[in-house]
């Protein structure tokens, strides 16, 4: 259990927080500029609160009121960031071994953040995902109290972005411990996290289940799950109405802006998505795009997201868990996934 009770300053931005989490995936949410960044230095001690507490279990981490803050490497957390901070000069059993705290480093860790591969391979050799499991395992080799991660998949290439989800999605629900995963993606928080709290200018907007906190983030215009399509402009009709070649298929936008030729990011929001096991006529939507169910993932509320892979990119759709029984789905099926013009969004 994870006890916050703080205040504190970065400049002119001041963070107000007052919560409790309970051991599990924590998916801090929000906006950037929202404190989730600011949040997470505190708990490492990194920055230390104008006034309040936090407390680990039982043990404080820090106590303004009597004047105490455990050093950041006296905290027992573990902590992975953006950006992968290895030393060159060593070893990938040296870089994770730094974390160690006294523990030694057994092969199920590894196996199970898949390094066992990697050992023999020079730094600079590693990928960007590799890098990150380097540093997952890092984070985990000193058996942490705490494990924090602040955008660990934000600077990844999508293929690498994907697979370290699936990474996260198995591994973390076996750890014993708060996690605490920040990002602003809410892809990222509804494959991994069982609980959501959604932070807006340095303040707790809400916290709880999924469908709560999802349904607050995506009305306040800051989000939601959802899925970039990326296309090029083929043409644009008389009434407006442009023809996005996504592959060997299109999606129609209103055109307004563009030019024949010109590329396009599409934001295609989960909750706008319906899927069908055949293409379906004499429907207002406009966009019916065939691909295959690369995989379902089950998240809070008897909710699934259906991850279905079109011409090499990928889409999402929200569906219940009944949906997914009475409909057969399955991974490696092909669907449909129907969505109307008016829901696409056009990303600068």
């Amino acid at each position: 259990m994870l006890d916050i009770d703080v205040t504190a300053r970065f400049g002119t931005f001041d963070l107000k927080a007052a919560l409790t989490l309970p051991s599990g995936v924590t998916a801090l949410v929000g906006p950037s500029g929202a404190g989730k960044s600011s949040l997470l230095r505190l708990l490492a001690g990194l920055s230390v609160p104008e006034t309040g507490r936090i407390k680990l279990g039982d043990k404080p981490l820090c106590d303004m009121e009597a004047k105490l803050s455990i050093a950041p490497e006296r905290r027992q957390i573990g902590m992975v960031f953006q950006r992968p901070a290895l030393m060159p000069h060593m070893s990938v059993r040296q870089n994770i071994l730094i974390g160690a705290r006294g523990h030694a480093l057994s092969g199920d860790l590894l196996e199970r953040t898949g390094c066992a591969r990697l050992i023999g391979k020079p730094i600079a050799a590693l990928s960007g995902g590799e890098q990150q499991r380097v540093m997952l395992a890092r984070a985990l080799v000193g058996k942490p109290a705490l494990l924090l991660l602040d955008e660990p998949l934000s600077a990844l290439d999508p293929a690498s972005r994907d697979e370290l989800l699936g990474l996260f999605a198995e591994l973390f629900p076996t750890l014993d411990i708060p996690v605490i995963h920040v990002t602003h993606a809410m892809e990222e928080a509804g494959r991994v996290a069982r609980h959501f709290v959604l932070m807006r200018a340095g303040r707790i907007v809400v916290a709880g289940d999924a469908p709560t906190v999802l349904s607050q983030y995506g009305n306040a215009g800051e989000g939601g799950i959802a899925a970039i399509l990326h296309g090029a402009v083929r043409d644009i009709a008389d009434d407006g109405l442009a023809a996005i070649t996504v592959g060997n298929q299109q999606v129609e936008v209103m055109g307004e802006g563009l030019a024949p030729g010109a590329r396009v990011s599409l934001r295609v929001w989960a909750r706008d998505v319906v899927l069908a096991r055949s293409v379906i006529d004499n429907i207002s939507a406009r966009n019916a795009l065939t691909g295959e169910i690369a995989r379902l993932n089950t998240l809070p509320g008897g909710q699934v997201e259906v991850r279905i892979a079109v011409e090499g990119q990928y889409l999402l759709a929200i569906v219940m868990a009944r949906t997914v029984a009475e409909m057969g789905l399955a991974a490696g099926q092909k669907v449909t996934a129907i969505f109307k013009s008016a829901s696409v969004e056009r990303m600068a």
